[in-house]
């Protein structure tokens, strides 16, 4: 049974360990927030699902479902973590367009960012999550992290759902464990709002990205109805630049990889371009 798993120690004494590594890392901030939830969820997933899963399943089940889990856990924290500390990359004051609070010039699709203070080369928007900009340089890592969000909180919904049937009827073997519904619950809720949550965002930048579009090009087209995006492609090569595929490679994004941007994407002269 999943007891004796906690014999060489308590859960309630890692799970106060737990909250002291939380007051740490989540100050008032999105990259906080962010980091406060991946590690509750990994408390729960560590200290309560794996040995559950170890006792009641198959050995093939148990390897099975390890290595999707750390699959999906090193994409996401190798995208997520490039997306912050990328630089979107900034222009060096050339190009057709005027900033009006930079008093310099700028390539296309460039805008001012009042929270980074400066303009920001193809720019999608400021993301309080990784505190940085989404730009030309780091769009990609941000596509990625959002789509492996989804799935490791689709993950997590399934791999809890069994158990929260079964402890409904009375008949949960982890669930039944004294004061582990609550959290283990609290898990469940969590992962599953996510999943609707990245399922719309996801979505939403789909439709942004085939047509062409950044949030911002977004907003300002929408004042002409029927106008399309100058920028348009096509959906497969708008798709193929989002996540950073060439030559048609889309089995790279299985894996950690650099993302290198399309040059056609902008009209920008890269000489212009400072990612430092």
């Amino acid at each position: 049974m999943v007891k004796i798993v906690f014999k060489t120690m308590e859960w309630k004494e890692s799970f106060l360990i737990f909250l002291k590594v939380l007051k740490v890392v989540s100050p008032v901030s999105g990259v906080g927030m962010i980091s406060s939830v991946f590690l509750f969820l990994a408390f729960v997933y560590y200290i309560f699902l794996v040995p559950y899963q170890w006792r009641n399943y198959g050995v093939s089940y148990f390897i099975f479902n390890i290595l999707i889990a750390h699959w999906i856990l090193v994409n996401t924290l190798y995208n997520y973590i490039l997306s912050i500390i990328i630089h979107p990359g900034k222009s060096k004051g050339a190009g057709p367009s005027k900033c009006r609070t930079c008093r310099t010039n700028r390539p296309e699709r460039s805008h001012h960012c009042r929270q980074c203070g400066f303009c920001v080369l193809m720019m999608d928007h400021h993301c309080m999550w990784i505190n940085n900009c989404i730009g030309y340089y780091n769009y990609g890592y941000f596509m990625r992290a959002c789509a492996y969000v989804l799935i490791g909180a689709m993950y997590g919904t399934l791999a809890l759902w069994p158990e929260l049937l079964a402890y409904t009827d009375g008949e949960s073997v982890m669930f039944n464990i004294p004061d582990i519904p609550n959290i283990c619950f609290g898990a469940w809720c969590l992962s599953f709002a996510t999943s609707v949550g990245f399922a719309i965002l996801n979505l939403w930048y789909l439709s942004l990205v085939t047509s062409g579009m950044t949030s911002i090009e977004y907003k300002q087209l929408r004042a002409w109805k029927g106008a399309v995006s100058p920028y348009n492609r096509g959906w497969k090569a708008n798709l193929a630049y989002a996540y950073g595929v060439k030559g048609g490679r889309w089995k790279r994004l299985l894996w950690p990889c650099y993302y290198i941007p399309y040059n056609y994407w902008t009209e920008v002269n890269l000489e212009q371009i400072e990612t430092e």
